[in-house]
């Protein structure tokens, strides 16, 4: 419901299930300093209405109409872009920067107060440089860095017990919804990228990358353990450094 991930769950949407609106205000400057160099800075403020997701609270749909297992809210998003580029020379790409805050509330739901989506970035930075070794090959490395996703942390547990000893209640803690942060995310790219004939066949392009250079294990999620006393967490990670070789022809 906020970006695509492998564990995301995607409907149709159907009557009753209006599509999500908002308005959003720009303000921008673009300058170019120099031949071959761009500045642009952006200003934004975007409201959203009708936002909509599957219900947590539902433990079992059977029976409910299509409508009834989603709820609805409202949102704002505001934020700046800073992006700088160069575009000619042996060594070109850019340097990206957001600064940004996301907010959503719906009705019924966290004493409906507004609180940050799970991937609501504060810091974003994407770094791009290519480098032409020669006529046919070219050198890229491309760095990420994002502010770790929000996530409700698990805080603690505690047992309620009769005067016999009985354990009546064993119900666990938890932090403000989405008030934690997974660790910050980066990881490095490089490639190498050859342009060419294939014979006359058409063109080619051949790729030889390496990615995640520096192997950073990058927190996707963290899996809690309630059997046991206390509540264990473990840290569910990314792929380490993954070597690529692509070749594609166009004809």
């Amino acid at each position: 419901n906020e970006a695509f991930s492998g564990f995301d769950t995607w409907l149709t949407t159907g009557d009753g299930v209006p599509p999500a609106w908002g308005d959003q205000f720009v303000f921008g400057l673009k300058t170019r300093p120099l031949a071959g160099y761009g500045f642009d800075v952006e200003l934004y403020y975007r409201t959203m209405r009708e936002l909509f997701e599957l219900d947590p609270r539902i433990s079992d749909p059977a029976g409910l109409d299509y409508v009834d297992l989603f709820r609805f809210g409202d949102g704002y998003a505001y934020g700046a872009e800073f992006f700088l580029e160069k575009k000619i020379g042996r060594l070109f790409g850019f340097i990206g920067y957001t600064l940004g805050t996301s907010r959503r509330k719906f009705p019924s739901y966290n004493n409906d107060d507004y609180y940050p989506p799970k991937h609501d970035r504060i810091h974003d930075i994407n770094i791009v440089a290519n480098y032409k070794l020669n006529k046919l090959w070219r050198f890229t490395a491309v760095f990420n860095y994002a502010t770790g996703q929000a996530v409700t942390e698990v805080q603690g547990r505690y047992s309620l017990q009769l005067p016999t000893g009985s354990i009546t209640r064993d119900p666990f803690i938890v932090g403000g919804l989405n008030t934690g942060r997974l660790p910050a995310y980066h990881r490095l790219d490089i490639g190498f990228t050859r342009n060419g004939k294939f014979f006359n066949i058409g063109d080619y392009e051949m790729k030889i990358q390496v990615i995640n250079l520096y192997s950073r294990r990058n927190i996707w999620f963290y899996s809690y353990d309630y059997d046991t006393n206390p509540i264990s967490r473990e840290d569910v990670q990314m792929l380490p450094i993954i070597p690529n070789i692509s070749f594609t022809l166009d004809f």
